[in-house]
């Protein structure tokens, strides 16, 4: 198909744009979100997956400039971006017009179709606001695109802490922030709030001592436990100081079928046999979902009982893995 000269798409997009601006109030979202999927098909038929070599950029900039002079309110080059990203994720598809255009740029941005679909309907079904609609797609770990499907393996020290304030008792005092909602009275003075220290034993004593700001916290060796499913499994984490956390712990960035189905058994299976009760974990922990599990990266070692410098520099790392199983 030839393509458009950049006048001519500019003038037939900007017309679409005052089109919505104006009549939006007579057809309600559905006129706003057919409206955004009309400009995102021109948008895709003139730039298609082209739309990051440097021409196609700068004919992007050319075109957004020339709209700019048309549409003076609620425009930019994200808007563009925005409409291409819908289009590509929902051209011949019914759209639930409960949701809103700030909805469903969300969901555009969520690479996984299975996972995109799951968290429309239950937007649509539960009238999630576009926050909590946003937290959920984060922690599915496949918001924002390739980006996010860059995996990161974990590659933080353990026993690393952030001293933070007890806000609760009377006396604000400084706490040692374990992870986990676990804390530890700090009983030795120089340090501030927001500090960063390492722990070290020399026999049966525990000291600590600050490090550099930039390194990455909520690292621990674990042992694993059991599997839940798929992707879940409880661990029983080594907090330091001789304490010890049993945790549950989800695999971010992966969403195992559920249980009740074959593909589910088989994912559960799958995850069994690479982890064995006993096995050495090396886990990075991150936020917690909505059923309060703590979204993890695991680095492990088939069968083998491995320690901290052998895990991280030749442990497997399991999201990675699994996302190519899956």
């Amino acid at each position: 198909m030839k393509r458009q000269d950049t006048e001519s798409l500019a003038k037939e997009i900007a017309s679409i744009f005052e089109s919505i601006r104006e009549n939006t109030y007579k057809g309600g979202n559905r006129f706003l979100l057919t409206g955004h999927l009309e400009i995102g098909g021109l948008l895709n038929r003139e730039f298609n997956s082209y739309i990051l070599n440097e021409k196609s950029r700068q004919r992007m900039k050319t075109l957004t400039e020339k709209i700019g002079k048309v549409v003076k309110s609620n425009f930019s080059k994200r808007t563009l971006y925005y409409a291409l990203k819908f289009y590509q994720a929902y051209h011949g598809k019914k759209l639930d017009f409960r949701l809103s255009w700030s909805h469903y740029r969300i969901l555009s941005a969520v690479s996984n179709l299975t996972t995109r679909k799951k968290l429309e309907k239950e937007a649509g079904e539960k009238g999630w606001s576009r926050e909590l609609l946003e937290r959920y797609a984060r922690e599915s770990g496949y918001y924002g695109g390739l980006k996010s499907l860059k995996w990161n393996r974990p590659s933080g020290e353990i026993y690393h802490y952030k001293i933070v304030k007890d806000t609760v008792g009377r006396q604000e005092r400084l706490r040692i922030d374990l992870g986990f909602r676990c804390y530890r009275e700090l009983d030795v003075k120089g340090f501030k709030e927001g500090e960063i220290v390492r722990l070290s034993s020399t026999k049966k004593t525990w000291s600590i001592q600050k490090v550099n700001s930039d390194c990455l916290l909520y690292h621990y060796l674990g042992i694993l436990e059991r599997v839940v499913d798929g992707d879940t499994f409880v661990a029983q984490m080594d907090l330091g100081f001789g304490l010890t956390a049993r945790q549950k712990i989800r695999l971010l960035g992966i969403n195992a079928p559920e249980l009740n189905s074959s593909d589910g058994v088989e994912a559960f299976d799958s995850l069994k046999k690479k982890l064995k009760p006993g096995t050495g974990l090396l886990i990075r922990t991150h936020i917690q979902d909505k059923y309060g599990r703590y979204l993890g990266d695991v680095l492990y070692l088939s069968g083998k009982e491995s320690d901290y410098e052998t895990l991280r520099a030749k442990g497997i790392h399991l999201n990675e893995e699994l996302s190519f199983d899956n």
